[in-house]
Formats: C-alpha cells, sequence, structure tokens
C-alpha cells in the first residue's frame, strides 16, 4: 500500500472535524442544563456577558450577532426576550442612532453576578486530563481558531493591549489611552473590556 500523505491528512482532518462536533454536542448539552437552572436559554446568557465584558460602545446588537455568527434579525429577538425580562436595556448610539447600543439593567447584573461561573461544568471535565495534553489540546484549539478567525467564521473578542489601534498613555486624566478605531480616549477599565474589532498588532 502506498503511502499517501494527503489522504492521511484529509482523514486525520475528517476525525478531527467529528471529534469537534461530538464535544460542542457535549457542550451544548452541559450549558443547557446549567442555564436551565437560572431560568434562561445559553444564549440569552450569552448575551448577558457579552454585554458584561465587551467595552460600552462596542456592545452592540451587531457586534452580538457577528460573536454568535447569527443574522441581525436573530439578534434582535435574543436580545428583546432580556428586555422583556428587565435584564437589558437598549438605547442609540449618540454618533450613530442607526446603531443599538446594550446595557445590563441591575437586574441582569444581579443575574451576571450568579452565572460567573458559566461553564464550569465543562471546566469539571477537563479536571482529570494531564496537563501536558491541556497544553497540547490548547495549542491545537488556538491553531484552529485562528484560522476561524482568518476565514471569518468566528469573532474573537480581546481586550486593547496587543491591538493595532490602540495608543497607550496618550493622555493625562481619567482617560488615558486612546483608540484610533473609534478616535476616542478611553479609561483604564474600559480598556480591560473585551473589543470585537480587535485586530492584533503585526
Amino acid at each position: 500500500m502506498i503511502f499517501d500523505p494527503k489522504r492521511r491528512k484529509e482523514e486525520r482532518s475528517a476525525r478531527i472535524g467529528m471529534a469537534l462536533f461530538r464535544m460542542s454536542q457535549a457542550i451544548k448539552k452541559m450549558t443547557q442544563a446549567e442555564s436551565d437552572a437560572l431560568g434562561l436559554s445559553p444564549i440569552q446568557i450569552q448575551a448577558l456577558l457579552f454585554a458584561t465584558y465587551t467595552r460600552g460602545e462596542m456592545a452592540t446588537v451587531g457586534n452580538f450577532a457577528d460573536s454568535i455568527g447569527t443574522t441581525h434579525v436573530t439578534a434582535v429577538k435574543i436580545i428583546n426576550g432580556l428586555v422583556k425580562k428587565g435584564l437589558m436595556s437598549k438605547s442609540q448610539k449618540p454618533e450613530d442612532r442607526r446603531v443599538t447600543l446594550l446595557v445590563l439593567t441591575s437586574k441582569g447584573e444581579e443575574v451576571v453576578s450568579h452565572i460567573k461561573g458559566f461553564g464550569h461544568s465543562l471546566e469539571e471535565a477537563l479536571q482529570p486530563i494531564s496537563d501536558e495534553t491541556i497544553e497540547k489540546l490548547e495549542l491545537g484549539l488556538g491553531s484552529i481558531i485562528s484560522v476561524m478567525e482568518k476565514r471569518g467564521d468566528l469573532v474573537v473578542a480581546e481586550p486593547c493591549l496587543g491591538c493595532i489601534h490602540f495608543r497607550p498613555h496618550a493622555n493625562d486624566g481619567a482617560t488615558p489611552h486612546y483608540c484610533n478605531l473609534i478616535q476616542k480616549y478611553l479609561s483604564h477599565e474600559a480598556s480591560l473590556k473585551e473589543c470585537p474589532e480587535h485586530t492584533p498588532s503585526p
């Protein structure tokens, strides 16, 4: 039998793809059980966490839709459900009234304080695995995520540090940092929040 490296790689990729699919199904089951206990759906919890950890002016309906890979219409339905529950409010962006910003209500913040451990079931499942295996898994998954991000299949939000648009310590006072993308000064606290437009510096 002739060894065919290309075929071997295709077969391995197919096995990995199936393994990732099975993992996604298991994770979906785990997160569903956790969210049921809170009276919310997994996607509603994602929306609350998005509004919590995303920098204010970037916490828009459009960016939320991109982050979960859905349409704007579907994202609006999810957000409206949370608004009806009194967990989130919507406001128009001052510079562009076509853009809707998402803000947690005090009730929403209280709920988030109870869901910051969301996903702990998955963490527990990884505990028995050796550190060496976890390190290799982290490296491999990081490579897959990077490729999917470049293909446009995935949006990865990161804090400001390391972004090509970020200018640290560009000003004195309460807003020491500057973002070239939105052309605004930022507080240090704001710079620590995630931004869906994060573009790594070369």
